[in-house]
């Protein structure tokens, strides 16, 4: 997984900055993957509506 590009439209408030060591630092570790692995399984289990 590449790390997302930083938005440079949308400013920081003041005072902030991104710190770029940390950019590709979390990259490639799944974060929240117990969470994703649930919703992934109920979104499995369950049927969207259909739309016509």
């Amino acid at each position: 997984m590449k790390a997302k590009e930083i938005n440079k439209i949308k400013s920081l408030p003041k005072g902030f900055r991104v710190d770029p060591t940390l950019i590709d630092k979390y990259a490639d570790q799944p974060l929240f993957k117990e969470k994703l692995d649930r919703a992934n399984a109920i979104l499995r289990k369950g049927n969207l509506p259909k739309f016509d």
